[in-house]
């Protein structure tokens, strides 16, 4: 019962997340590229947990939780950089590379700062912080592994959709010219 009520709650968040995302990026795609990211960082949690031999618990789902929140912020700078650019009247490309190139040390340093400051946690052998690493192991490793996808994943999602949605437009200016 509270794992279906678990998965309930993080949909229906997921779903008011993106509604409110794509109000204020005027996009029904850009919200998704944001998100894309989460199961990557469910991914680098699960890695993490195999990699330190360590189980999934319940506080390793407050730590993929809190790694959400850290891999949307830097989806949302990145796209937030690509959209400024693009309205600046830069063309599509020298848009993704250079919000790629401005946004690369930050998102960098966030990560490798959350991944580094985590790091006493998990080798930590006391007894009153045993509860504590599987979060800490979650969080860390689903950070570290989400950058990557951030990075390279995300401005090569936005390049597909931007690809979809000319094809898209052109298909609707040929048939609006057909029917006239």
């Amino acid at each position: 019962v509270f794992r279906s009520a678990m998965l309930k709650y993080m949909l229906l968040s997921m779903l008011v997340i993106y509604a409110l995302m794509a109000i204020v990026f005027h996009s029904y795609w850009q919200p998704f590229l944001v998100l894309t990211a989460i199961p990557f960082g469910l991914m680098g949690a699960i890695f993490g947990h195999l990699i330190l031999d360590w189980q999934v618990s319940m506080f390793s789902l407050l730590g993929v939780i809190a790694c959400s929140g850290v891999v949307v912020n830097d989806n949302l700078v990145l796209i937030d950089r690509i959209n400024q650019l693009r309205e600046d009247g830069s063309s599509f490309y020298d848009s993704l590379v250079q919000a790629g190139t401005d946004r690369f040390r930050p998102i960098l340093l966030t990560s490798l700062t959350t991944f580094i400051g985590l790091v006493p946690i998990m080798s930590e052998t006391s007894l009153q912080a045993q509860f504590l690493i599987p979060m800490v192991t979650s969080l860390a490793f689903g950070v570290l592994f989400a950058t990557f996808v951030t990075l390279l994943f995300v401005p090569a999602l936005y390049i597909v959709g931007d690809d979809i949605q000319s094809r898209v437009r052109r298909r609707m200016h040929l048939q609006s010219q057909l029917t006239n």
